[in-house]
């Protein structure tokens, strides 16, 4: 099971949820093996120039003698780092530019994920705001109906008894 961070936009969800995300918290295969490249097409700009720049010095460092495994380890961490904790970094920046983090699902597959989260949210409420209200008229004998009929048994044609 995958744990689903449901975000909704920053301006609330439209009406047919398309703008609301599921991002999976997951282990990331292309953030270990190219840290750089994920965060950028994550654009997560800043954290893409750290990773460069700590990436090139662990390249300067593994050219050292003697330092060659320290250079391979440092890389190697960096992007291990990125692909554990990269999906966190997204989902912080997400809710620093003003996303809103709903709610937390556990499903095999995303759209398990979004039939679980969906099946969950009450339609009652959106609903409820665009039900039209009864018309209350007042009573004819208020409005001096001309067809009321101020009858004691009421205007049937037969009494409690059957009788006409």
């Amino acid at each position: 099971m995958t744990s689903y961070l449901v975000l909704e936009a920053p301006n609330g969800p439209d009406r047919d949820h398309k703008t609301t995300r599921f991002i999976a918290d997951r282990f990331v295969w292309l953030a270990l093996i190219a840290p750089w490249l994920w965060l950028a097409i994550n654009r997560l700009w800043l954290a893409t120039a750290v990773v460069i720049i700590a990436l090139l010095l662990a390249g300067r460092v593994s050219i050292l003698a003697g330092f060659e495994p320290v250079g391979l380890l440092c890389g190697f961490a960096i992007g291990l780092i990125t692909a554990l904790e990269g999906r966190d970094f997204l989902v912080r920046h997400l809710i620093r530019k003003g996303w809103k983090l709903t709610s937390v699902v556990s499903a095999p597959d995303l759209s398990s994920a979004e039939d679980i989260y969906f099946s969950g949210l009450s339609e009652t409420a959106e609903t409820a705001e665009q039900l039209s209200q009864p018309v209350w008229s007042p009573s004819p004998q208020n409005r001096g109906d001309k067809n009321f009929v101020n009858d004691p048994a009421g205007s049937f044609l037969f009494d409690l008894n059957g009788r006409r």
